[in-house]
């Protein structure tokens, strides 16, 4: 058996085990996450994806709202909760295991257009967004001020282009909570790694950070991943436009919202230094230039 299903606490362990019958082997998540552990159990009932964090871990709110939010989820989209236990400090989550493999992003691969129907159809099933405890992504986003923060206090870090810019993507900063609100349930953090290709499903997965928000969001979010994946902007947003949600863009929203995450990358590099900051907002910023062209 592997080591990280013992690191967990034995009260845990025998309450999951309540669930699921022996646990007999647990392969760790490939793909980087915010629980202090996740990881796909064997067990003598079959296979559940589980994912458990510490109580006092700042993400654990993330997953007591996983755990309410799963059950308004479409569910040949979403694994079904099966259970979630509470043991000594920890609180674990188990789902439906889904098969598949993480998407592929790049140009013209065959998972594009089931991804497109998926968006499509996640956005017609969560319209209007079921009751949540839940901040909106208008209520996210209100106050934020990632450009001013960058021009005070890390002008050196923006390129020419950028600071030519500034006073414009301050204001859309300011103007994008309006731009960007909605009564659709958006999963906000739409990724590969978090999109389960099985055939002609894709599933789905790590609804941590739903927000009500424009139906047009989630494809939003998908562009800079795009071209993170190789696409151009032009490209990403021609793929965009396979989804009918994004039709009922305006401009200026989509505008706004790319300025809003942009500034949070850039915000983040320039803070947090990384290659995964970095790259996200160089990403961002390839898609900025395009918006102002």
């Amino acid at each position: 058996m592997a080591d990280i299903w013992k690191q967990l606490p034995d009260a845990l362990r025998i309450g999951i085990e309540a669930r699921t019958g022996a646990v007999t082997a647990a392969l760790a998540a490939t793909a980087g996450t915010a629980s202090d552990f996740a990881a796909t159990l064997e067990t003598s009932t079959g296979r559940v994806f589980c994912k458990a964090v510490r109580e006092d871990n700042p993400n654990a709110w993330m997953h007591r709202l996983e755990s309410v939010v799963n059950a308004v989820l479409p569910p040949d989209i979403a694994p079904r909760l099966l259970w979630k236990v509470e043991a000594d400090g920890w609180l674990a989550l188990g789902f439906e295991h889904a098969p598949g493999r993480h998407a592929d992003l790049s140009p013209g691969s065959a998972d594009l257009p089931l991804i497109a129907r998926t968006l499509e159809r996640l956005a017609g099933t969560l319209t209007p967004a079921p009751p949540l405890r839940a901040f909106s992504l208008a209520d996210r986003w209100s106050g934020q001020d990632f450009w001013h923060t960058l021009g005070t206090h890390h002008r050196d870090r923006l390129d020419r282009w950028t600071v030519a810019r500034l006073e414009t993507l301050v204001l859309a900063e300011r103007e994008a909570p309006e731009l960007i609100d909605g009564k659709t349930l958006v999963h906000t953090d739409l990724t590969g790694p978090n999109l389960l290709v099985d055939g002609e499903a894709v599933h789905v997965v790590d609804w941590a950070f739903p927000a009500p928000g424009a139906a047009w969001a989630d494809t939003a979010y998908m562009i800079i991943r795009l071209i993170e994946g190789g696409h151009t902007p032009e490209q990403a947003e021609r793929w965009a436009s396979n989804v009918p949600q994004w039709h009922a863009a305006p401009a200026r929203s989509v505008t706004a919202f790319a300025a809003v995450l942009t500034g949070l990358w850039t915000h983040r590099a320039a803070e947090a230094a990384g290659p995964h900051w970095d790259a996200l907002s160089t990403h961002g910023l390839s898609w900025l230039r395009h918006r102002f062209r």
